[in-house]
């Protein structure tokens, strides 16, 4: 209970300095984009583009939403991007790539006048059980979430945040809550060299997480469960995770650019008594071969924290490509020299992620991913991830969804493996007068801890915000 009133009283203070426009961990939505334009003086001036428009070119300034917080806050419009969107870091946006890769200058420019300031909020509730078998029990919650932007000349800031408490019916029932927040700034320090800042953090009991509403990243269009979703509910007690980064980029031409990023991220579990924190840093240089294809090269180092303590350092190379605005591939991927507490004095670091949408209506994507493992696992040093996912709507109100999570670690000491699956099924829809309501089916299940464990939750959850009178026809259910 004590643990509950803590997670309360965090989830209101976060929500407090939203309000006042405050806020540190929150992350933004639409990517800086190096525009070419026929007009010399405003080659690289600064503008937003949604996820597919940053790789493929396309020119609807729209998103398509696939989450029921996206969809319950009404977004998928310029001035409100995707949740996912928002709370998506560039290590896990593997297929989301900022950089002009057109020439003819045909894209659609929203400057600060198009999108002015805005804000939104939704609050709702949600109903939970579990399978037989599978450890019965149920959870009622009351939710609520809300996001913002501000518009200048030269900058942007951008703000969410999503929390709630539930009674979590569960091997003896106990209340647990949960907070997700994120923010991010993006400006212009001259028309060759922008920056951008973000920061995310997810506080709250770790149980929750099994029913709360899914955290989501961008892959491509898409967005798709985060990549560590598979590990929900592994530990007891609360939790703690997020990133804070800074990029920043220098157009040199009109097809090349120069990429230099920082990010630190740490994951503490209090029952365990377990922290850890890692640093990256990287340097890039990208070149757009092709209208519609881009090369890279990189260097990079990482350290992260005992007790999974281990330094890489090394340099690799990055492919983009992409075919109209249908589908997009990014493959990256380098050889890092190691320290001895990584079980290997080399190793092998990289993402790759396929997003193609097969009809008007339908789309799919694929994704890989291997790196330090931040905590995730907590016994494991590097961790594997593999995700895939398919989404379909039906006009503007009804959307499924399908998705498999995959993650896999070893123990560099014990040799121990470690295993994590996640599988969703999701039917959203957009009723009338602001309602909105998504019914889900998740499967988590471990192996490689003391005993084997899994659980199938079913959810429930219903949303209400204000109608936003024609813009909420704009947001698709996608």
């Amino acid at each position: 209970m004590r643990n509950a009133v803590e997670t309360v009283k965090r989830s209101s203070v976060v929500w407090f300095l939203l309000a006042a426009g405050l806020t540190a961990p929150m992350v933004g939505g639409q990517n800086v984009q190096l525009a070419a334009n026929n007009d010399e003086g405003q080659l690289y001036s600064l503008h937003r583009v949604d996820s597919t428009a940053s790789l493929a070119g396309g020119t609807d300034p729209l998103s398509s939403c696939g989450d029921a917080l996206s969809i319950a806050l009404q977004q998928g419009t310029p001035e409100f991007p995707c949740w996912a969107n928002i709370r998506t870091v560039d290590r896990w946006n593997s297929a989301s790539f900022g950089f002009g890769m057109e020439s003819t200058g045909n894209r659609t420019r929203i400057s600060p006048h198009d999108v002015p300031s805005s804000f939104t909020f939704t609050a709702g509730g949600l109903s939970a059980f579990s399978l037989p078998g599978d450890g019965e029990g149920k959870a009622y919650g009351g939710l609520g979430a809300m996001s913002g932007l501000i518009e200048q000349r030269k900058w942007q800031l951008m703000a969410e945040d999503a929390g709630g408490v539930a009674d979590f019916q569960l091997n003896g029932g106990h209340f647990v809550g949960l907070n997700l927040a994120a923010v991010r700034i993006t400006g212009e320090i001259s028309p060759r060299l922008t920056w951008q800042g973000s920061a995310t953090n997810t506080y709250g009991t770790d149980a929750a997480r099994q029913v709360a509403p899914i955290d989501y990243r961008m892959i491509g269009e898409a967005d798709a469960p985060a990549p560590d979703t598979a590990a929900y509910g592994l530990h007891g007690g609360l939790m703690t995770e997020g990133e804070e980064s800074l990029k920043l980029r220098y157009a040199e031409s009109r097809r090349s650019a120069w990429d230099i990023s920082g990010s630190h991220t740490y994951t503490k579990y209090n029952a365990d008594g377990f922290l850890v924190h890692s640093a990256r840093a990287r340097i890039e240089y990208l070149h757009r071969i092709a209208q519609r294809s881009a090369f890279g090269l990189y260097g990079s180092g990482e350290h992260q924290t005992q007790p999974l303590g281990c330094t890489l350092g090394g340099a690799g190379m990055r492919i983009l490509t992409s075919w109209g605005s249908h589908a997009s591939l990014n493959v990256a991927g380098g050889v890092d020299g190691a320290n001895p507490s990584c079980g290997k004095r080399v190793e092998f670091t990289g993402n790759a992620a396929l997003y193609a949408q097969l009809t008007n209506k339908t789309d799919l994507y694929l994704t890989g991913n291997r790196d330090l493992d931040d905590g995730i696992l907590e016994h494991a040093v590097l961790l594997n991830t593999a995700g895939a996912g398919l989404r379909h709507t039906f006009g503007h109100s009804v959307g499924v969804s399908a998705s498999l999570n995959e993650l896999d670690g070893t123990d560099p000491r014990s040799k121990q493996t470690y295993h994590g699956s996640f599988v969703d099924g999701s039917l959203r829809c957009r009723l009338w007068l602001g309602f909105s309501e998504e019914m889900e089916l998740r499967r988590f299940s471990f192996s490689g801890f003391s005993a084997e464990a899994g659980r199938t939750v079913g959810v429930f959850t219903l949303w209400w915000s204000p109608p936003r009178g024609s813009e909420t026809k704009r947001a698709a259910v996608r």
